[in-house]
C-alpha cells in the first residue's frame, strides 16, 4: 500500500503529467493520420525516452500508446480511412453518421467508448498481472526459453498470411540479434571487421527504420492521393439516451478487447471485428449496423482500446508482447536493462505500479482531450502528405543519430527501413522480424543457461514439464496448417467412403 501511495504521488507530479499529456497528444495526432500506426508512433519517440528515467520514459510511451489507438477513429469517421488498422470497423457506422451530419456525435461516442474499454482493460491489468506474475516466478531458464520460442512462433504465424514467411521473417530478426558480442564469452561475432558492429546493432535505429522509415517509403508511393474531409461537426457530447443505449455495448466490447489483447499476436483489428460482429448478432434486430448505428462505433472503439491493457498483461508477466506496439515497448524495457517477466514485480515494483497509474491517467487524458479538442485534431488530417513525409524522414534520422551520435546507426535505420519496405511488398510480416530481434537474445541466453544446468545437454529442457508443454503448444501452432489440411482430407475421404 505504501508503494502504491508513493507511485500515486509521483504520477501526479507536474513533470509526469506533462510528459503523459504530450505523449497522448502526439499519439492522437499520429493515430489520426492514415498510415501512422501506434507501433510506428512508439518507435519514433523511443530515442526521446532513451534519455529519460525508466518511469518517465514508459509514461510517454503509454501516452502515445493510448492516444494513437483512439486517434485512428478520427480519420475513420471523417474520411472513412482508418488511421490505424484497429479502427477499421469504426468507419462502418462512423462514416455514415458523418455523412448524415452527425460527425461530432460519432467522435464523441468513439471517445467515450475508447475510454470505457481502456479503463476496463486497465482494471484487468492491475488485478490479473500480479497474480500471473507470482505464478510465473516458478519459471527457470528452460521455461523462459520455451516461452520465447512460443511467442516468436505464435506471432510470426498470426500476423502473416503465410506462416512460413512469418517464421522466415522472425529468424532473420534472430540473426540480426547475433551480431556483436557473445552474451556468455564476450567474444565478438559476426562483426565482419566493423568496429561499430562489435557492440551489436542498436535496437532503437532498427525499430525506427522498420516502422518509421519503412512507412515513409510506403507513404511516398501514395503521396499523390487525396481525400475529402467532413467539414461540419455538430456537438461532440452524445445525449443521455445515446449514452444509455451504448453502455452495454461498450462494456461487452471492452471485455472482448481485453481478453483478445491478452492473447499474444491477436491485437486490435481482431478484437474490433469480433466485438462488432458480436453486437451485430446480439442487438441489430432492425439491420441498422453499417448505416450509421452508434452501437457499431461503440463496439469497435471499446474493443480496440480494450486490447491496450490486455496486451500489457503478457508483456509485464512473461515478457511476451501482446501486439506490435507492446513488442516495441519490450525493446524500450531492454534499452533500460529491464527484463519484463515475473522478476519485474519483485525488482521493479515501483515501475510496475507507475505503469498501472500512468496507463489510467493516459486514458483519462485521452477522454478529456478527445472531447475538448476533437475539432483541432481534425485539422491534422488535412496536412498534405508532401509536407508530412519529409518531416517524418528527418525525425527518423535525428532519432537514430541521437542514441549514440553514430552515423552507422543512421545507416542501420535506413537499411532496416528499406528491408521492411521490401518485406511489405513480398508479404513478409515486419513485426515478426522485430520480435526475432527483441526475443532472440532472451531465447539464446536462457537456452545456454539451461544447457549449462544440464551439464552440456539440451535434453535438460525436456525434463521440465512446463517447458515441454509450451514447446508442444509451439509445435502445434507451427504445424497447424498441415494438421488442418490432414484433418480436412481425412474427413473428405470418410465422406466419400460413405
Amino acid at each position: 500500500m505504501e508503494t502504491i501511495f508513493r507511485c500515486l504521488q509521483e504520477a501526479f507530479q507536474l513533470q509526469n503529467i506533462l510528459i503523459i499529456t504530450g505523449g497522448t497528444i502526439l499519439g492522437i495526432i499520429c493515430g489520426a493520420i492514415p498510415g501512422l500506426t501506434a507501433t510506428m508512433s512508439i518507435a519514433l519517440i523511443l530515442p526521446i525516452t532513451y534519455v529519460l528515467p525508466a518511469d518517465l520514459g514508459m509514461a510517454a510511451i503509454l501516452g502515445v500508446f493510448v492516444g494513437a489507438t483512439y486517434g485512428g477513429s478520427i480519420s475513420s469517421i471523417l474520411i472513412n480511412i482508418p488511421g490505424t488498422p484497429a479502427s477499421m470497423m469504426t468507419g462502418m457506422d462512423g462514416y455514415p453518421m458523418a455523412q448524415k451530419g452527425e460527425a461530432g456525435t460519432a467522435l464523441g461516442i468513439a471517445t467515450i467508448s475508447s475510454f470505457i474499454g481502456g479503463v476496463l482493460s486497465g482494471l484487468v491489468l492491475i488485478f490479473v498481472a500480479p497474480k500471473l506474475g507470482s505464478v510465473a516466478l516458478e519459471f527457470g531458464p528452460a521455461e523462459y526459453f520455451a516461452v520465447g520460442v512460443f511467442s516468436l512462433s505464435l506471432i510470426a504465424g498470426i500476423v502473416g498470411k503465410n506462416i512460413y514467411k512469418g517464421l522466415a521473417a522472425g529468424l532473420i530478426g534472430v540473426c540480426f540479434n547475433l551480431a556483436g558480442s557473445d552474451p556468455v564469452t564476450g567474444v565478438a561475432r559476426y562483426a565482419f571487421g566493423n568496429v561499430s558492429m562489435t557492440g551489436g546493432l542498436t535496437l532503437v535505429p532498427m525499430l525506427v527504420g522498420l516502422f518509421g522509415f519503412r512507412e515513409v517509403l510506403k507513404q511516398a508511393e501514395s503521396a499523390h492521393l487525396s481525400y475529402e474531409v467532413v467539414k461540419q461537426v455538430n456537438k461532440i457530447l452524445p445525449s443521455r439516451t445515446q449514452m444509455l443505449r451504448i453502455l452495454p455495448t461498450t462494456i461487452r466490447g471492452g471485455i472482448i478487447g481485453t481478453f483478445v489483447g491478452i492473447l499474444p499476436g491477436a491485437g486490435g483489428p481482431i478484437a474490433s471485428f469480433l466485438a462488432y460482429d458480436t453486437e451485430k448478432r446480439l442487438v441489430d434486430k432492425e439491420k441498422t449496423f453499417g448505416t450509421g448505428d452508434i452501437r457499431g462505433v461503440a463496439a469497435s472503439e471499446s474493443a480496440n482500446n480494450g486490447t491496450n491493457g490486455g496486451a500489457l498483461v503478457p508483456l509485464l508477466t512473461l515478457g511476451v508482447p501482446g501486439d506490435g506496439a507492446t513488442a516495441v515497448m519490450l525493446g524500450a524495457f531492454m534499452m533500460n536493462n529491464i527484463t519484463p517477466g515475473p522478476i519485474l514485480f519483485v525488482n521493479h515494483a515501483d515501475l510496475v505500479n507507475s505503469i498501472y497509474t500512468n496507463y489510467m491517467i493516459a486514458a483519462v487524458l485521452m477522454l478529456v482531450l478527445g472531447l475538448l479538442a476533437a475539432r483541432l485534431f481534425m485539422k491534422v488530417i488535412r496536412v498534405p502528405q508532401n509536407v508530412l513525409i519529409p518531416i517524418i524522414a528527418v525525425l527518423c534520422v535525428i532519432g537514430s543519430y541521437s542514441v549514440k551520435r553514430s552515423i552507422f546507426d543512421v545507416g542501420t535505420m535506413i537499411f532496416m527501413g528499406i528491408l521492411g519496405y521490401i518485406f511489405d511488398k513480398r508479404g513478409f510480416p515486419v513485426i515478426a522480424t522485430v520480435l526475432g530481434t527483441v526475443l532472440g537474445g532472451l531465447i539464446e541466453r536462457n537456452y545456454r543457461s539451461a544447457v549449462q544446468l544440464g551439464k552440456g545437454s539440451f535434453l535438460f529442457i525436456f525434463t521440465k514439464p512446463i517447458a515441454v508443454a509450451i514447446l508442444l503448444l509451439t509445435a502445434i501452432m507451427l504445424f497447424w496448417p498441415v494438421i488442418r489440411y490432414g484433418v480436412t482430407a481425412w474427413r473428405q475421404r470418410a465422406l466419400q467412403n460413405k
